[in-house]
């Protein structure tokens, strides 16, 4: 096949591809805003908060959404094609249904590729931004829970006062942490307290600290002077609103963390003593995603490559939107057995898209090759 028509094919696939991307982003944002305006009926959030939230939040929708976008580009791509004996005249020319699709499927993979080292990450940052102004405004809270190299950062506490935790260490759960630190703050942010621990256990209501060291802070009148006065404790119990559940769901979501950025967040989780299945199994399939949109895409041209005159467009295309929505009930179904364990984290993420291409390669076998 000529470079001309293989160039004619891609731009006429991207150029369909921009505008249902277009559309399906408007879609998004509507419903993102209806949804924050819900949310926001009994809270004091303005609109322009709530636009704001949900423009940020459609990125990392329609990441999601864009194996589907590109299997419904490639259908109504090679539809428009077939409509216009487009498709009939280069078959008839010699040219086989592979050379067909070859433009498209390549262009779908190098989309896949610039979603994952460029898109991903502005996505990432919106998500991030989205979530902390989500939290401040609908929520009536920051995000309680933050993971670096020197270990981990709680905080706890209401309109009265402030508890910030820090702990080099902690169990899967949440429930146990070791060499623990914790600083109380009055509602005007001054310091109160600190108080220093080997271990604390999370129990119903309360941190229970063993072998805790608080020193008391106080202020001499008149003047900037300190002073703290130390008491040593077995055991000491610091009043918490906090579950092992609500401190799991406080870590930042994968979608909310750039591509480049997970290993090392990864690394940082595990060795602060938590699981990080979830977060691997999301990097996995970014990684994937290359071979995801190709497979979408010669999903699309497998269910479209028919000609008008012989009718069945419509049943073809609901076929391939029934086809779509069968991959992602598959795919939702591993990412679940992958991170709970069930299976290697690996073959949830890559099992999914590379069975997308063995089913439309079979696909185009039977329909295109008889």
């Amino acid at each position: 096949m000529s470079a001309t028509l293989s160039a004619y094919i891609a731009r006429r696939f991207l150029v369909t591809l921009f505008w249902a991307f277009a559309v399906v982003c408007l879609i998004i944002f509507l419903g993102n805003l209806l949804e924050m305006l819900r949310r926001s009926a009994s809270g004091d959030a303005s609109f322009v908060n709530v636009a704001a939230i949900a423009a940020l939040q459609t990125p990392t929708t329609a990441l999601t959404a864009s194996p589907f976008i590109i299997m419904l580009a490639t259908l109504a791509a090679f539809a428009r094609l077939a409509r216009a004996s487009e498709l009939v005249v280069t078959r008839a020319a010699g040219v086989s249904a592979w050379a067909l699709i070859a433009p498209v499927v390549l262009s779908a993979a190098l989309l896949g590729v610039a979603s994952v080292t460029a898109l991903n990450p502005i996505a990432a940052a919106t998500q991030q931004r989205a979530e902390t102004l989500e939290a401040r405004h609908l929520s009536g809270r920051a995000s309680r829970l933050s993971i670096s190299g020197e270990g981990l950062w709680l905080r706890q506490g209401d309109g009265a006062g402030q508890t910030v935790i820090h702990a080099r260490a902690a169990n899967s759960t949440a429930t146990e942490l070791r060499d623990v630190t914790l600083f109380a703050f009055d509602a005007g942010g001054i310091v109160l307290s600190r108080t220093d621990a080997a271990e604390a256990v999370l129990t119903p209501g309360a941190w229970r600290l063993r072998d805790a060291v608080r020193r008391d802070i106080t202020r001499t009148p008149g003047a900037d002077a300190l002073s703290a006065q130390a008491t040593a404790f077995a055991t000491l119990d610091t009043p918490t609103d906090l579950t092992s559940g609500q401190i799991i769901d406080s870590f930042e979501s994968p979608e909310s963390i750039s591509f480049w950025s997970l290993p090392g967040f990864i690394a940082t989780l595990e060795a602060a003593g938590f699981s990080a299945r979830r977060h691997r199994l999301h990097w996995q399939a970014q990684l994937a995603l290359p071979l995801l949109f190709a497979g979408m895409a010669m999903i699309g041209a497998a269910f479209s490559m028919r000609h008008a005159r012989l009718g069945g467009l419509g049943l073809m295309a609901l076929a391939a939107v029934l086809a779509g929505f069968g991959f992602y009930f598959i795919a939702d179904l591993a990412k679940a057995l992958g991170a709970s364990g069930a299976i290697p984290v690996a073959l949830a993420a890559w099992a999914p898209p590379a069975s997308t291409v063995l089913v439309a390669a079979g696909l185009l076998l039977h329909l295109e090759d008889g």
